[in-house]
């Protein structure tokens, strides 16, 4: 495919908030009287969290049209193409871009650890269908955008302490994300499946044990061919792939806050082979587990 015929890898609206973004893989743009812009469609390697001030506008993905309104938020994930209609007025929003890579997510007491985990995946191979784009409505968004706005200024004004009072600040913020409620597109609300649903959740639960296509038959009550089709079609991701993912997700979570042995981290995480684990840890990551660790206790000792 010619790349010139593909949309245009996206930055930020502002040079400034772009040069802060690849410094600290963190920053906050705030956008007025937004109307339009040439060559919309675009893409990021990074998250793009979007938080809809004032107005309504379209909100268009590859395959779908959102309409957003005030008190709305979207988390667009790892390279997803996507872009903005004007409906009547310009509109106001505030958009977060995040690299988790270079800024580290920060602690957060579950269940909403698992929360932030479903909304944006650690890595940008550890996505499927389901958690592409996720739009939320938010719990208070009064008290969401205020945090935005003291994250906003904390960002420009770079008073004494304001490297303390962001990582405060996005961390209070992560936490009113993972109390908020998802909304489910009609579009997807016509595609949902309960049976695949109770399959994910039953995965979800139990990934950590050895699991046969034998219980989610049973539990289903679909074979097996049956089954895995209509599991693909759901998530994107074949049954072995979805279990794969969300085991390798809680690893890269474990290397990341505690200290456990990396053998202990395998087979508490569901692998059942430390060679194995070692393999496709390294090529889903592109890293091995050990360097993985490394980057996040001392980035620049592992650089």
């Amino acid at each position: 495919m010619n790349s010139r015929n593909l949309p245009p890898l996206g930055k930020t609206h502002s040079l400034q908030i772009d040069e802060h973004l690849q410094a600290t893989g963190l920053g906050v743009e705030l956008i007025r009287e937004f109307d339009y812009v040439p060559d919309p469609f675009h893409t990021h390697e990074f998250v793009e969290m979007i938080f809809m001030l004032r107005g309504t506008c379209e909100h268009h993905t590859a395959d779908q049209t959102f309409k957003e309104k005030a008190g709305d938020m979207a988390i667009i994930n790892y390279n997803q193409f996507h872009c903005y209609g004007m409906i009547d007025e310009p509109f106001d929003f505030i958009n977060l871009y995040w690299n988790p890579e270079k800024y580290h997510a920060p602690e957060l007491p579950e269940p909403l650890a698992s929360r932030l985990n479903d909304l944006i995946p650690l890595h940008p191979m550890l996505g499927h269908r389901l958690n592409r784009i996720v739009r939320l409505e938010l719990d208070d968004p009064e008290e969401t955008h205020r945090l935005l706005f003291r994250l906003y200024n904390e960002q420009n004004e770079e008073d004494p302490g304001s490297e303390a009072a962001i990582d405060a600040l996005f961390r209070l913020l992560l936490i009113e994300i993972c109390r908020s409620a998802s909304i489910v597109p009609k579009s997807n609300e016509e595609e949902f499946n309960p049976r695949m649903e109770k399959i994910r959740l039953y995965l979800e639960k139990h990934y950590t044990e050895p699991i046969r296509v034998e219980q989610l038959c049973e539990l289903s009550g679909l074979k097996e061919a049956n089954l895995c089709r209509q599991f693909k079609k759901y998530t994107g991701l074949s049954v072995g792939e979805y279990l794969k993912q969300r085991r390798l997700s809680d690893a890269m979570l474990q290397l990341r806050t505690t200290g456990n042995k990396i053998l202990t981290i395998c087979y508490d995480c569901g692998f059942s082979d430390i060679t194995y684990f070692n393999r496709i840890f390294r090529k889903a990551i592109g890293k091995t587990p050990s360097e993985y660790r490394k980057h996040f206790i001392d980035p620049e000792a592992a650089a």
